[in-house]
């Protein structure tokens, strides 16, 4: 091996590390671009679970409310009913004039 042969070897030993680098750089890249996808689904997973937990139990609780409501409605209606019926009832009790 003559002192030529080493200098004419170091273009392609260098492309050798530059071609390990860029793999490791697209290896590393992808790697990582897959762990933001993983994690990023992860969340919008999540946030939507919790998103559909929450609209459940304000749908439940909007519901109990309605309900609390209408009962409340009818207890007052059953006693303007039960009023005007005694009103008139007593009228007819009072004594003619």
């Amino acid at each position: 091996m003559t002192h030529s042969t080493h200098i004419e070897l170091w273009p392609d030993i260098a492309r050798l590390y530059q071609d390990a680098a860029e793999s490791s750089g697209r290896h590393f890249m992808l790697s990582s671009a897959s762990i933001i996808q993983e994690h990023t689904m992860r969340a919008f997973t999540e946030a939507a679970r919790a998103c559909a937990q929450a609209l459940a139990k304000n749908a439940i609780s909007v519901q109990q409310q309605a309900v609390g409501r209408f009962m409340d409605a009818n207890l007052k209606a059953g006693e303007m009913m039960g009023q005007a019926w005694m009103r008139a009832w007593t009228r007819g009790l009072q004594p003619a004039r």
